[in-house]
């Protein structure tokens, strides 16, 4: 265990010597430049370019955790405030987990057994590492308004296609039940997009009611902070790695952004359990236990 901190705490001291944003600020310059890159060598500029669509996404989803980890980083308890937003952030991923359970038929065999094992791990992670009650999950109301606007807003860009489709499509039979499930397919996606959304919500409206951010019992907090990164790394190995892994020749800019979306969210991850797992902290906590001589000598 002290080898596995020291390895966390030096890791932390290369990669954010003084807080620095060098590496989260290099990985989103990472992913624009390959939307820059797609859209300069794209041959064909006409119509929908699903690859240039995808990166778009991936930098949308990572700006959410680069703002968070800025936040993190300036806060003068940033595990304290870690740990108030890693039960609505494992929450929106359970929902469009199980969004996306729901809409087994539109994905791929192995990708359904993925989010299964994932949404699995959300549900092991609130009870078991987080201590809630499932029926608790309702007191997060920035999870749901997020959804609820996921919703409104996928409603609005399905409807908006549909009034300018021909009208001979209307008459067909099951148009509206195939536009029912095109507005869950988009409400998951976008519910996907603002998966870290919720912790930026949560902190930037602690800062305008003045609340301070309090400091969480070590075993809490060590509890809290390795049941969700656990979660997490495991979770977006499987949509990143292995997404990168099976790309890597058919497709490697998408290969490439899978890659740096998960590097940010391991630098993320090292950063706060380094301050979770610091040595001096673990040697301050040894001292209160020791009598007072060898409490000296360590």
């Amino acid at each position: 265990m002290t080898s596995a901190a020291n390895f966390i705490w030096r890791s932390h001291e290369v990669l954010h010597r003084k807080n620095n944003m060098v590496v989260p600020g290099s990985l989103m310059l990472l992913a624009g430049s390959l939307i820059v890159y797609r859209h300069m060598t794209q041959v064909n500029n006409h119509g929908t370019d699903n690859l240039k669509t995808f990166l778009a996404m991936t930098l949308i989803q990572m700006i959410p955790l680069v703002a968070l980890e800025c936040k993190v980083m300036s806060c003068a308890d940033p595990v304290g405030l870690f740990c108030k937003f890693a039960a609505p952030v494992t929450l929106m991923h359970s929902v469009f987990l199980f969004l996306r359970i729901c809409q087994y038929p539109l994905y791929a065999q192995g990708y359904v057994f993925f989010s299964v094992l994932g949404f699995a791990g959300a549900v092991v992670t609130m009870s078991k590492g987080f201590k809630q009650r499932w029926f608790n999950i309702f007191q997060y109301p920035a999870v749901w308004k997020l959804v609820a606007l996921a919703f409104v807003a996928a409603a609005f860009t399905v409807s908006a296609d549909a009034y300018f489709a021909p009208v001979w499509r209307r008459r067909l039979r099951g148009y509206w039940w195939k536009l029912f499930k095109s507005v869950l397919t988009t409400t998951n996606h976008y519910v996907e997009l603002m998966a870290f959304v919720p912790a930026v919500w949560m902190m930037y409206n602690e800062d305008k009611s003045g609340q301070h951010t309090t400091q969480v019992e070590s075993k809490d907090t060590k509890r809290t902070s390795t049941a969700f990164f656990l979660f997490l790394v495991i979770f977006y190995f499987t949509e990143d790695i292995v997404d990168a892994w099976e790309t890597k020749f058919r497709s490697p800019l998408s290969s490439a952004a899978h890659v740096a979306h998960f590097m940010l969210l391991l630098d993320f991850a090292f950063y706060i359990l380094a301050h979770v797992y610091n040595p001096e902290k673990l040697m301050g906590e040894l001292r209160k236990w020791l009598p007072a001589d060898l409490a000296y000598a360590v």
